[in-house]
């Protein structure tokens, strides 16, 4: 099957394999979760609900408020994003006084916790802007404001752990903002009016500039109006108004100095100007009055003289206050008279009979007087109306559904927390699985050896019991034939005949078949598998020789109970001229009839240059013209070269791989080592050492067909 598809089976069966690392992940995430839900502060959340109503709102003119704007969703956003500015959230933490408040006050942070549970340093609580922004930020995080749709309605919602706090924030911050909306309007009409006033001005300037201008013309040039107009009474009425200017300037003087003598009780300056007899009398009555208690201030008589001299003052402050009066009519109708003739000398001199470059100039200058006035009427009345309309503004937004003390809260929601941790644990356990299987973890089956390693595996060799008269598990296959372990060496074997046949089918050199045993590390059977199927080639009839090319720690002699002198170490280390021949480390086996080839001891030296030699190839070319079966048991191919070396003499690598042990990294790089050394005709399987499968799961599966040796 090509790599890149999916392997649906081989999934499953690695899901099946590692069920028990699922399950436990999800056990644990669940529990996790379930105990972080119940001990999460609950958060309630409160929801008002606002619509903005872009209409033109407008008292004074009832049938302009009819008349709606049209949908702008520029503006509902806007409006969003103003009701969630720090602005509404600043007025809100002032008018609840959350500055104060338990939750979202001023409080110490994770780091200044930190530092005092570590007593690194003492933490002190802000103060200023960094508690304001701090409650800010607080309330900031528990206020959320969302258009609904497209509709005009806007929901804003408030978190709390109390659930009347969360409505009265949600209600408090509505509040706030409609009033800062309306606040916003009043002051926007106050802004226009105000650059209003100061045009108003202006225009008032303009209009006593062009009534000055009208009237100076005419005075300047009277006489020769009077002359083109035939009109003699003209300069008498030009008189009358300078006289009527003249007093009422006169009059008007007057009643500054009379009004500032009044106010500041100089009684004498207010006689003199007003000459009024009966002031004469009252000013000499305080004047005696003033002059009687200066000079018995101390005797009884004086409170009666303050109080009568206080009734004299009251009197005179009356009467000067109606002689006030009197003034301020005289100005009015002076005022009103010059008002009137000089209107009266305008129409005069207007329907008189005059040229028309001097009627051209005349009618210029009213023109521009009564523009003036005009625009001075105008800005007059808008600015009344925006008095007016400062006080009848109403707000664009309301409140249509104040927020209510949540029944539950809103976080955490713990069926679904724990649902959700529950799923996230099940990914997480499947990855695990996977990591696990194809990383991490030992090999377990068959099949997770196959697709991990990339390489046929002979069988699985199960986990079994050393008998009690023997010294090695290889013993197994001569004493007990029928167990477990017997017949999984039987299945190496088959694997090894049928890659020889193909061989030979290939025109392959008829000679003995070189099977090469190896592991990814020590102590992983792989000696034991070595020598068992060893034994299994001789029962079966065949020549077999087994050589012990473990030079760091031979191990083959250990099993058989021997204990030689000399090694296959010894005989490649030999000297040239010397006289060790290889039946001086040969031996027989004593259940088999199988050859084997010893080690004597331990080299402490580096041996792959002897393997490399050519004692060692001769050693194998003559096995391999010799026997049927040439076993080789090699060091394992991780901690040590010397495998390397021997892969490429082999015809077929028993690779032993130790039951849910051996690491699927090593395994790999020593499987990618093999091949990248071994001939290209040779065949590399693999080997399942000790499975850990009960015997009973055996006897299910196969009935009778085993013994109880195993």
């Amino acid at each position: 099957m090509n790599e890149s598809e999916i392997d649906l089976r081989g999934i499953l069966s690695l899901l099946r394999r590692q069920f028990r690392l699922i399950l436990l992940t999800v056990l644990i995430g669940t529990a996790a979760a379930g105990i972080v839900a119940f001990t999460l502060t609950p958060v309630y959340t409160a929801s008002a609900l606002i619509l903005v109503d872009p209409s033109s709102k407008n008292l004074l003119d009832p049938e302009a408020q009819m008349t709606s704007a049209s949908a702008d969703n520029a503006r509902i956003d806007s409006e969003v994003e103003i009701l969630r500015s720090e602005n509404i959230l600043l007025k809100v933490i002032e008018a609840e006084s959350l500055l104060a408040d338990d939750e979202f006050g001023v409080s110490f942070g994770l780091r200044d916790r930190l530092l005092s549970f570590l007593r690194i340093a003492a933490p002190t609580l802000p103060t200023g802007d960094a508690a304001l922004n701090q409650t800010l930020s607080k309330l900031a995080g528990s206020i959320s404001a969302q258009r609904r749709g497209l509709t005009y309605l806007i929901a804003l919602q408030a978190r709390s752990e109390d659930p009347a706090k969360a409505a009265a924030l949600a209600n408090a911050t509505a509040r706030v903002y409609i009033e800062d909306q309306l606040a916003s309007k009043v002051s926007s009409v106050m802004t226009s009016r105000d650059i209003l006033q100061a045009r108003i001005v202006e225009a008032r300037e303009a209009i006593i500039q062009s009534e000055g201008s009208f009237d100076t013309f005419i005075s300047e040039n009277i006489q020769r109006i009077a002359e083109e107009s035939g009109r003699s009474d003209l300069a008498a009425m030009q008189q009358s108004i300078r006289e009527l200017r003249d007093t009422r300037a006169q009059t008007s003087a007057t009643l500054s100095l009379v009004q500032s003598s009044l106010a500041e009780d100089n009684w004498q300056t207010l006689v003199g100007t007003l000459q009024s007899e009966s002031l004469s009398l009252l000013e000499q009555q305080r004047q005696a009055l003033a002059n009687r208690l200066g000079a018995d201030a101390e005797s009884p008589a004086a409170i009666d003289l303050r109080a009568e001299l206080q009734r004299i003052e009251d009197e005179m402050r009356n009467t000067a206050s109606s002689e006030v009066s009197a003034l301020r009519e005289t100005v009015a109708q002076t005022q009103t008279a010059e008002e009137t003739m000089r209107q009266q000398m305008r129409q005069e001199v207007v329907s008189s009979a005059l040229p028309a470059d001097v009627l051209a100039q005349i009618y210029e200058l009213q023109q521009s007087a009564e523009l003036a006035r005009s625009q001075y009427q105008t800005l007059l009345g808008r600015v009344q109306d925006l008095d007016a309309q400062s006080t009848l503004q109403i707000a664009d937004s309301r409140v249509v559904s104040a927020a209510l003390p949540p029944r539950s809260a809103s976080f955490p929601n713990r069926l679904f927390m724990i649902a959700l941790t529950a799923l996230a644990a099940l990914g997480l356990g499947i990855g695990l699985a996977f990591l696990y299987e194809n990383l991490i973890g030992g090999f377990t089956s068959e099949e997770q050896l196959e697709a991990v390693l990339k390489v046929r595996v002979a069988a699985a060799v199960p986990r079994a019991k050393l008998l009690a008269d023997s010294a090695s598990l290889a013993d197994l296959v001569v004493k007990s034939p029928l167990s477990m372990f017997a017949e999984s060496l039987r299945r190496i074997r088959a694997m090894v005949d049928q890659h020889g046949r193909s061989l030979s089918r290939a025109g392959a050199e008829e000679s003995g078949c070189v099977v090469m045993v190896s592991s990814t590390a020590p102590n992983e059977g792989k000696t034991t598998i070595a020598l068992a199927l060893a034994r299994s080639y001789a029962l079966s009839g065949r020549t077999t020789v087994i050589i012990d090319c473990d030079l760091r720690k031979p191990s083959v002699h250990r099993q058989l109970g021997l204990e030689p002198s000399m090694g296959l170490y010894e005989f490649l280390n030999t000297e040239a001229g010397s006289s060790l021949g290889i039946s001086s480390i040969a031996a027989s086996d004593s259940l088999t009839q199988a050859t084997i080839i010893l080690g004597a001891r331990r080299s402490d030296l580096p041996t792959d240059q002897l393997l490399a030699g050519a004692s060692f190839v001769k050693l194998i070319k003559a096995a391999r013209a010799t026997f049927d079966i040439v076993i080789l048991d090699t060091p394992p191919i991780g901690p040590v070269i010397d495998g390397l070396y021997i892969a490429p003499f082999a015809d077929v690598i028993i690779f032993c791989t130790k039951w849910a042990s051996t690491s699927q990294l090593d395994a790999k790089k020593a499987i990618s080592n093999l091949s990248a050394v071994k001939r290209p005709e040779a065949e590399i399987f693999c080997a399942l050492n000790q499975q850990d499968e009960s015997a009973r799961a055996y006897r299910q599966k196969y009935g009778g067909y085993y013994d109880d040796a195993y």
